[in-house]
């Protein structure tokens, strides 16, 4: 299996570039992300690769980290994405952005990718949250934070605690922000007052204020 290509960028098309190795053109799908990525034309460039096969057609695809390449493997273990959806949904979404819509639980950020309703984003959310620490990456090596949903009981501190950092997610969704914002803006507060020692006398009342700060830049 070709793994990754190293060569020279040939050409730029609507979905897919050409990448030159030892006189051999290969040619390659891409997000539209990566084909906005600048790299000149004759540029030296890398490419991690995903090939697949299916019936008479042999399909390269090429991405610019290992991280891209993993969500875009995960994103096909749900029925009904193939390789052309998830293409689409990194085209839309940086893959901090999925892995957060994932852990949020939010399906509205998958919904900016072309192709994907409702109820494919539906699945995402749902086949994925609860898997999306197993794989070859983690949310907490992206964020710095793991899901509050997710944590094993045993090392939560205090459930009534991890309840208010859900019941003020929920606060903050109802003033109008994306639970990925308000999930994003949350987690941040809890990894703040866990690093200052502040998680004693936590509150609804507290976190949903430095939440909001943090929401406001």
């Amino acid at each position: 299996m070709i793994a990754s290509v190293t060569g020279k960028l040939r050409i730029k098309l609507d979905s897919s570039i050409i990448v030159e190795v030892n006189g051999i053109g290969y040619k390659l799908n891409v997000s539209k992300k990566t084909l906005s990525h600048p790299h000149e034309i004759g540029s030296v460039v890398t490419f991690y690769t995903d090939l697949q096969i299916k019936d008479d057609k042999i399909l390269m695809y090429g991405f610019l980290s290992q991280k891209e390449i993993n969500i875009f493997r995960v994103l096909q273990s749900i029925q009904g994405i193939g390789p052309k959806a998830s293409l689409s949904i990194l085209s839309a979404l940086e893959v901090d952005d999925i892995i957060l819509g994932i852990t949020a639980g939010d399906k509205t950020v998958f919904l900016n990718a072309d192709g994907i309703g409702s109820k494919v984003a539906s699945r995402i959310v749902s086949e994925l949250q609860d898997k999306i620490n197993t794989f070859n990456f983690s949310d907490e090596e992206t964020y710095g934070y793991k899901n509050v949903n997710n944590v094993p009981s045993e090392k939560k501190s205090n459930t009534a605690k991890e309840e208010f950092f859900n019941d003020s997610i929920s606060a903050i969704v109802n003033l109008g922000y994306s639970r990925s914002e308000a999930f994003k803006a949350v987690m941040n507060v809890k990894k703040d007052l866990n690093k200052d020692g502040n998680m004693i006398d936590i509150s609804i009342e507290k976190i949903i204020p430095l939440a909001l700060k943090n929401l406001s830049g």
